[in-house]
């Protein structure tokens, strides 16, 4: 199992990963359902192959613009969780914590969210081309 490739979560959002040798996970992230339409960066690790699952964890930072005083804010989602062989696909199953920046103290208790995201793998090489506007 090689966790290089194209991945799709099921609201379109893009994943493309490289696996490394040494564990080391790159790639870029493109979200479909957030108010970041920029494609950012990813690190993360994983782990070697165990009872045909690999855990692995990656992190995303964004920046959603300013559109008035006090709204621009930067956020960081970190994602955690298992690759397998789902037939007929590859899948990574994960849970994810999405921390916001906040302008003030008093907000700071709001500012972690977390859900699940499921990705499927759709192209065994890490085309760039699918991280444009106009692809689905």
């Amino acid at each position: 199992m090689s966790l290089t490739g194209l991945w799709v979560n099921k609201n379109r959002s893009i994943l493309l990963l490289h696996e490394h040798e040494n564990g080391a996970l790159a790639g870029k992230f493109r979200s479909i359902v957030g108010r970041d339409p920029s494609v950012r960066i990813l690190t993360g690790r994983t782990s070697p192959i165990e009872s045909g699952k690999q855990m692995l964890g990656f992190a995303v930072q964004f920046y959603i613009e300013e559109p008035g005083p006090g709204y621009g804010h930067y956020s960081v989602c970190t994602w955690s969780g298992w690759a397998k062989d789902k037939a007929p696909n590859q899948a990574i199953t994960t849970h994810w914590l999405l921390t916001i920046s906040r302008l003030s103290e008093e907000d700071e208790w709001s500012s972690t969210t977390t859900g699940c995201d499921t990705f499927e793998k759709v192209l065994d090489s890490p085309e760039e081309k699918y991280l444009s506007a106009d692809r689905p």
